[in-house]
């Protein structure tokens, strides 16, 4: 099943991070910007994932322990290659430092998406 993950901005810093199975919205978080996206964007899409059973880390069980794993075959990033797409709606201005750290923070997974499915 590809699934999407769309994150909307709005002008009153309210941020909603939603994954999304075809038109139909599986699951979301959402939270209050505080100058502080870099920090809390991939903790809670690592938390989103995860709730979904699609964690960052295939190397971590539900339990956040970490557990070792002898398929040297797994791809890194768990279940990211389910993903088909990452997508910005915003209503602030491309320039706002919120929207370029959303940018630069998707297509930086995008870039890890690539090079886990190559290997």
């Amino acid at each position: 099943m590809q699934m999407k993950i769309i994150l909307d901005i709005s002008k009153n810093s309210d941020i909603k991070l939603s994954l999304f199975s075809k038109k139909r919205e599986v699951d979301s978080i959402e939270w209050q910007d505080q100058n502080d996206l870099s920090r809390v964007l991939l903790v809670n899409l690592d938390k989103l994932l995860i709730k979904n059973g699609l964690g960052l880390d295939p190397h971590t069980n539900s339990s956040g322990k970490n557990k070792k794993n002898k398929n040297k075959s797994a791809k890194i990033g768990g279940g990211l290659d389910k993903i088909s797409g990452w997508q910005i709606m915003s209503e602030v201005p491309q320039k706002w430092t919120t929207y370029r750290i959303a940018d630069i923070t998707l297509k930086t997974l995008k870039i890890g998406q690539s090079a886990s499915s190559a290997d």
